[in-house]
């Protein structure tokens, strides 16, 4: 992964763009040479976990270079987490180090040595036999964070395919991930080994408003946005911002079709893509290159492996749909030959795969198999609807719409009869409830325990 990165490290260009202004390379290899200087200087073995405590910010970038310079794996913990997840993952991560940026005003629990990252100490770094590069803790619905630790190798394999499925070169990326999630992981290191610049517009990766500043001011090439997020930005009005852009990704959550559409009704221009990939294949799996009439699909495609991946369909039923299983380069450590994803899937006619939602979420009403991402799709179909979700009262058996209107009121009985013109009777909400917005995890999808019997 450094060898992608490195040769770049000598020039004046401009490595990463934030709220402090620019960093050359020059500097980011300055800096972060100094702090793996440092590290090794506080006996930082061979894969020991280092936290980064940062926001998302420049500071994130240097401290996780400069742990792959001095051979450690790296945790990064957002500083702009609630304090108690950000003191969990510390003490679960069980590193003895952690990286501080200036001014940090949250102390954390677990790392005796802390190194701010202002340390310069100077001097070569030497070569190590480091195999790992970082951990990341997944946000699942028990709120119980859990490690994913990915090596050196599986890293720079994710990035190099990216360098071979994208045709149009990164000059700038909007970075709107938070560091805490391998989503991130994506542009960074893609950016970098590209020489292109990294456009951190807010320690918030939803402040679209930031966003669009520095779009406007920067002129990135490439972005990449959990659905929701995007959507919200072309509703927004956002799309003369992005006008520079060539690439847009969305990742993290269900395409829906109106996105497509919206897409390319604003940014005719540029390309959209649809990825897919679960944190233990390191950020991206599949890839699905969107075209206007996707709009006109029940359901967006997930797409083709990416280069060096390779998927199955186990125990598929007799439509096709079955467990997604993932295999090749990208798996994360302990994983073993093959992820059993528990996402549903299936393959249309030239072979690219459909979601058909996670195989924990399906629910079993009056003796019918039901899935919430079928449901949420023909709710999000509905006119005026920007955002939908299902819980489900276990008590009663009985599902329970939330939706994110563009009005205050809706006409139900109208949403109701465009369901039933979509799904089984039993998939047809019982109630409905207009909400601002959902209730989200920190990695940005939505939070079930919070609508489930609620």
């Amino acid at each position: 992964m450094l060898e992608l990165i490195e040769a770049h490290l000598t020039s004046p260009a401009t490595a990463i763009a934030d709220r402090e202004g620019e960093l050359s390379y020059r500097e980011l290899d300055r800096r972060s040479a100094g702090l793996a200087r440092a590290l090794l200087e506080a006996g930082l073995r061979p894969d020991e976990p280092v936290v980064i405590h940062a926001h998302l910010s420049r500071w994130a970038v240097i401290g996780m270079l400069a742990v792959l310079r001095a051979g450690g794996r790296y945790v990064a913990i957002d500083a702009a987490f609630p304090v108690g997840r950000q003191q969990d993952v510390a003490q679960a991560c069980g590193a003895r180090i952690a990286l501080i940026e200036p001014d940090m005003i949250v102390p954390l629990n677990g790392p005796s040595c802390r190194i701010g990252m202002t340390t310069l100490s100077g001097g070569p770094v030497p070569a190590g036999q480091a195999r790992l590069a970082y951990t990341c803790y997944t946000s699942g619905s028990t709120g119980t964070p859990k490690p994913v630790t990915i090596s050196r190798a599986a890293l720079a394999w994710s990035t190099s395919a990216r360098l071979t499925y994208y045709p149009s070169p990164v000059t700038g990326f909007l970075l709107c991930s938070s560091i805490s999630f391998d989503s991130s992981v994506a542009g960074i290191y893609w950016t970098l080994a590209s020489g292109g610049t990294l456009v951190i517009p807010s320690q918030r990766p939803s402040d679209l408003a930031a966003a669009a500043r520095f779009a406007a001011q920067h002129r990135p090439s490439h972005l990449l946005m959990v659905p929701s997020l995007y959507g919200l930005a072309l509703r927004n009005g956002l799309a003369d911002a992005f006008g520079s852009l060539d690439t847009v990704i969305v990742a993290g959550e269900t395409c829906p079709p109106a996105l497509v559409g919206a897409h390319y009704a604003a940014l005719p221009e540029a390309i959209l893509h649809n990825e897919y990939g679960p944190t233990e294949c390191t950020v991206w799996s599949t890839v699905h290159r969107c075209v206007p009439e996707d709009a006109r699909s029940s359901r967006v495609p997930i797409g083709h492996p990416v280069p060096g991946a390779r998927v199955s369909i186990a125990k598929p039923n007799a439509d096709g749909v079955g467990e997604l299983v993932i295999s090749g380069p990208g798996l994360a450590e302990g994983v073993g030959d093959a992820y059993r994803t528990g996402d549903l899937v299936s393959r249309r006619g030239d072979g690219a795969l459909l979601f058909h939602g996670r195989a924990d979420h399906q629910l079993k009403l009056s003796g019918a198999r039901v899935e919430r991402a079928e449901i949420e799709h023909a709710m999000a179909a509905f006119p005026g609807v920007r955002e939908a979700a299902v819980g489900v009262t276990r008590g009663l058996a009985r599902l329970k719409g939330f939706l994110v209107t563009e009005q205050e009121r809706i006409d139900r009985r109208a949403l109701r009869a465009h369901l039933l013109d979509r799904l089984p009777v039993v998939a047809v909400p019982a109630v409905f409830e207009r909400v601002d917005g959902l209730p989200r995890l920190p990695n940005g999808k939505v939070d079930y325990t919070a609508l489930d019997d609620g």
